[in-house]
């Protein structure tokens, strides 16, 4: 009976513990802790946009990209990147792989082999992977280093290049993938893409912003609904989120991760989304269109 008259305030203790002993972490970008690693070709290889990231949110980067590769030379050195052992592995091969006219050029059934052989390496080692889908392509600066006859079967290098796009896309979907979408960012809203991009292919210092902006985005959906930063997405977070709504609780700088339908606010929806997910009739959408 003492047990039972007791057992409430058991309970409202044990809650508060809880919650007293979340992990005081500011923000998973800023983890000291964690290998992140690129891996790609000169798009990725000049390092601009973790420099940018770097000096915003302290988001150190291992860059293990070189200038010149196709998805096969990423494919043939891939332990390289393995070897240091990443927890997340941001992927980025394409734009060379296009290349119809040059030696390069790796047709679009073995470039998606390639992707998905190294997605499943990293994965089989414990690394999660962030696919970017490299940006588009400016035809005119494009065909002064490039035969134009060569693609005008395909309606221009713009066309056959979007395929491999396209591709990278169906394939991020087939592992779930947190995704990068260059290609989607650099043509929404109309941007200018002569101010983007540098010389057709590799983006100007605007188009790296753009990637900068996008690589902590990217960090911050792969662990979108971890409100308390402990590496894992259970009932505890949206009970944190259920109190933030309620007003009994701030999240503070976790609200990137507690916003799970990602329209900058955190509402009742954001909790039952989470609830949902925790129970396993929802999926969190991390790829918003």
């Amino acid at each position: 009976m003492l047990i039972r008259r007791f057992l409430p305030f058991l309970l409202a203790a044990g809650m508060l513990l809880a919650f007293t002993a979340i992990p005081k972490r500011a923000s998973a970008l800023t983890e000291n802790d964690r290998t992140v690693v690129a891996f790609g070709d000169s798009i990725t290889a000049s390092g601009a946009w973790f420099a940018t990231a770097e000096k915003t949110h302290g988001i150190k980067v291992v860059n293990k990209a070189v200038g010149g590769w196709n998805s096969k030379d990423g494919r043939n050195a891939f332990n390289s990147a393995m070897m240091l052992k990443p927890d997340v592995l941001f992927l980025s091969f394409g734009m060379n792989d296009s290349a119809l006219d040059m030696a390069k050029y790796v047709p679009l059934e073995t470039y998606c082999e390639n992707m998905r052989y190294m997605i499943e390496k990293a994965q089989d080692s414990g690394a999660r992977v962030i696919l970017v889908i490299e940006n588009p392509i400016g035809e005119e600066d494009y065909y002064t280093r490039h035969d134009r006859n060569v693609f005008e079967p395909f309606g221009g290098i713009g066309a056959f290049y979007l395929q491999y796009v396209e591709a990278a896309r169906e394939v991020a979907k087939e592992y779930d993938l947190v995704v990068m979408d260059m290609y989607r960012i650099f043509t929404e809203d109309g941007r200018p893409l002569d101010d983007l991009l540098a010389d057709g292919v590799h983006p100007s210092a605007k188009g790296y912003a753009l990637y900068a902006a996008a690589l902590t985005d990217a960090l911050v959906r792969l662990d979108l609904g971890d409100v308390t930063g402990d590496g894992k997405v259970n009932s505890l977070d949206y009970m944190m989120i259920k109190r933030h709504v309620l007003g009994s609780f701030s999240v503070g700088a976790r609200e990137d991760y507690a916003d799970v339908d990602r329209n900058g606010k955190i509402n009742v929806l954001d909790y039952l989304f989470l609830k949902r997910q925790v129970l396993g009739t929802f999926t969190i959408n991390r790829n918003p269109a």
